[in-house]
């Protein structure tokens, strides 16, 4: 294994959105009985071959906004979003792909994202299991739009978005205002790459990733399964393609309360205490590995 590479002018622009620690400075350890599990998980990952050389950092884009479709599945077709032409994450995708340009210049990011999830669907209702309504999760706003129908992206997306860029109008002001948007509860927000069918490494490693969040989470009060709707816990959830694959275990980290995403590469069971202890748990979150960085983003309060 390689050491990784960060340069000093890299650290210097992470620690702009985030403080670095040292990884001795933060006293994590994993919960109960988990060491054992960790251990067998980190053989699996060394079976595996990931890029442990190249520079991480700047590897991804940084959203402007994260369209995150619930579908109650954990691995998909090879282009996940345009399973069904006329779903909600289809139509959503198009949108982006035709839009991006025109915000070029408003609000913070570089890209519009597009991505489906485990996150559950509601399977009572004939519309959402055809897939042209659901539910859609908007990062890192923690906002929700509830019952979005394909027919209604284009002209819900053409309002909605400017107000989240543009920051007009303050948040409050903007549920009173678009009915059809609610607060997502949750204090962060942990998405895996699972998408097996497009590589077999992340097929394998976000299972093993996702029962160490889940342990570590119920440890400290957080863990929050998709039946339970308590307030400022965290949902940990898969994705599909997020890029990346050499690069396994990719986790993007969406934290509400500091405005921060926090993209890592190359995660394995051993980082997950670390993780939680230190960017999910405090009030002020830290990093401890600087150079997992694939991308990082402290956006303005709101």
């Amino acid at each position: 294994m390689t050491t990784p590479v960060i340069s000093e002018q890299d650290k210097t622009e992470i620690a702009e959105n985030i403080d670095i620690r040292l990884e001795n400075d933060i006293n994590a350890k994993c919960c109960g009985n988990c060491e054992e599990e960790i251990e067998e998980g980190e053989v699996i990952f060394s079976k595996l071959q990931i890029d442990y050389s190249t520079p991480l950092y700047n590897s991804s884009k940084i959203p402007k906004i994260h369209f995150v479709v619930p579908t109650s599945q954990s691995d998909w077709q090879h282009d996940a979003c345009l399973e069904k032409e006329n779903s909600v994450q289809a139509t959503i995708s198009l949108w982006c792909n035709e839009n991006l340009e025109n915000f070029t210049d408003i609000g913070e990011g570089e890209s519009f994202n597009c991505n489906v999830t485990s996150l559950p669907k509601n399977i009572l209702d004939i519309e959402v299991m055809r897939d042209t309504k659901n539910n859609v999760l908007i990062l890192p706003h923690f906002l929700w739009i509830n019952d979005l129908k394909s027919e209604n992206v284009k002209a819900t997306l053409d309002d909605l978005v400017p107000s989240l860029l543009e920051k007009k109008i303050d948040r409050d002001t903007l549920l009173k205002e678009k009915p059809y948007l609610s607060g997502a509860r949750e204090r962060a927000f942990v998405f895996i790459c699972s998408h097996k069918t497009r590589d077999k490494r992340c097929g394998v490693t976000a299972p093993v990733i996702k029962r160490a969040f889940d342990k570590e989470l119920q440890a400290h009060g957080l863990y929050r399964d998709n039946s339970d709707f308590r307030a400022d816990g965290v949902n940990v959830s898969f994705t599909n393609h997020v890029g990346g694959h050499k690069f396994a275990a990719n986790v993007l980290i969406y934290i509400k309360n500091s405005n921060t995403l926090v993209w890592l590469g190359r995660v394995t069971p051993k980082h997950v205490p670390l993780i939680v202890d230190s960017l999910l748990l405090p009030e002020t979150p830290a990093l401890p590995w600087p150079e997992m960085v694939r991308c990082i983003k402290k956006y303005e309060s709101w």
